[in-house]
């Protein structure tokens, strides 16, 4: 049996119910301790934590995850870059581990012109559902840009991969 990382103990013994309580002893610098009683609560990480305009017509998004609303705060923030004039993204997918694939195929449908593939899955008896985008995209005609790194994966690489295979994009960073 593996041993559990005191990070994994620590968030396992805070986890809860929403609205149930846990206490805590803290331990300080100087040696003396405290105990407090939290109350656990339901956190929302979203999928787009920041959104920025980074230079003349360039903006940047920073994709966390892929959450279940993080294709309508993608649109949301595109739509706030382009009211400023930005006509270029930097897409941040560094540490994005993954999550939903749908939302992945949501957002890269976005910049993706009418019939490029998007995705492929293959079943054991070799059948392949194969992905393609709408051409409904809003950002069809923005210059892109994805930052990725070794945290990078999952639905994160099916969408970098998405987005360099069809010429959208250019992927910079380390190896996911």
């Amino acid at each position: 049996q593996r041993q559990m990382c005191i990070r994994d103990r620590v968030s396992s013994r805070l986890k809860g119910e929403p609205g149930s309580k846990v206490k805590v002893t803290v331990e300080h610098l100087d040696g003396s301790t405290e105990t407090v009683t939290l109350q656990r609560e339901r956190i929302s990480i979203p999928g787009v934590p920041y959104t920025g305009w980074v230079a003349d017509g360039i903006g940047y998004i920073k994709l966390g995850q892929f959450a279940r609303t993080t294709f309508d705060e993608m649109q949301a923030s595109l739509d706030t870059l382009r009211a400023q004039g930005v006509t270029k993204l930097i897409f941040d997918l560094r540490g994005n581990s993954g999550g939903y694939l749908d939302q992945a195929i949501m957002v890269a449908n976005e910049f993706l012109h009418k019939d490029q593939l998007i995705v492929y899955t293959e079943d054991r008896q070799h059948k392949q559902l194969r992905e393609y985008a709408d051409g409904t995209g809003a950002a069809q005609d923005m210059d892109v840009v994805v930052l990725i790194d070794e945290g990078s994966a999952s639905s994160s690489e099916i969408l970098a991969g998405a987005l360099q295979d069809n010429d959208r994009g250019t992927i910079v960073g380390r190896r996911s």
